[in-house]
């Protein structure tokens, strides 16, 4: 009988762990390759480099370049916005992601970037751009307003 609880107590702890990671892990690794192109956010006369992924949106978000649009808060959740003008390419792109923390993604039904400073977890029409060097703090305390994003 003891041998029965130990062996399911330790089935427990690898199931609770496991979820656990996977919760804390963003989705689709397959899109996480790094490309060599960099980037460059530009917001309240702060400089962060982005390193992009190597898939179709991040190489057409990278063939646009430069853009001048502005940022806002996403009301409830850790990440600030920026709208776009015209749509990225959502070929070969996942049903929806999970973004890791910092990173910068895009949300094709709003059709903006999103620069992720907290959990926000999975949603549908979400695909990684890249990683942006820039603690969760900085981040969050960029404010509204005018945003350059260029080729580096």
């Amino acid at each position: 009988m003891k041998r029965k609880i130990a062996l399911c107590a330790v089935a427990l702890s690898l199931a609770v762990g496991g979820a656990f990671a996977m919760k804390n892990s963003p989705s689709n690794p397959e899109l996480r390759h790094f490309s060599g192109k960099n980037i460059a956010v530009i917001a309240g006369g702060r400089e962060f480099a982005v390193h992009l992924y190597d898939n179709p949106t991040a190489n057409d978000l990278y063939a646009k370049l430069p853009m001048t649009l502005y940022v806002e808060n996403y009301p409830g959740y850790d990440e600030k916005v920026i709208r776009l003008e015209q749509k990225l390419s959502m070929q070969g792109a996942p049903k929806g992601d999970e973004p890791g923390i910092p990173e910068v993604g895009y949300y094709a039904p709003g059709n903006w970037i999103a620069l992720y400073y907290g959990h926000i977890g999975y949603w549908s029409g979400k695909v990684p751009l890249g990683t942006i060097d820039a603690s969760t703090d900085e981040i969050g305390s960029i404010e509204p307003g005018e945003i350059r994003i260029e080729a580096r």
